[in-house]
């Protein structure tokens, strides 16, 4: 079998026994993982609530143009509110558009 240079610099063994979770990391970060792992507290026995946020699917509901944005901004009633409501609409950014 013909192994391409860099998966055979690069390439690592994983070891999927068993019915824990896996992830794949090089021998280094599995190492720092385990560490980690020994002295920290998992996420799941901090006494936090995390939020997902919004996480509809629907991106045309929350991802508007610049005309919509100055439709919302010039809705408002007072300049206070434009303010607010300028301060919550934010610039998006994809590396994938």
């Amino acid at each position: 079998m013909i192994t391409s240079v860099f998966v055979r610099q690069e390439g690592t063994i994983c070891d999927f026994k068993g019915k824990e979770s896996w992830v794949i990391l090089t021998p280094i970060e599995q190492s720092i993982k385990r560490k980690i792992e020994a002295v920290g507290t998992p996420l799941k026995d901090w006494d936090i609530q995390i939020n997902y946020g919004i996480k509809t699917g629907y991106n045309e509901a929350f991802i508007i143009d610049t005309a919509k944005r100055d439709e919302i901004l010039a809705n408002c009633k007072t300049e206070d509110e434009r303010q607010r409501t300028a301060e919550l609409i934010r610039p998006y950014c994809s590396f994938f558009t």
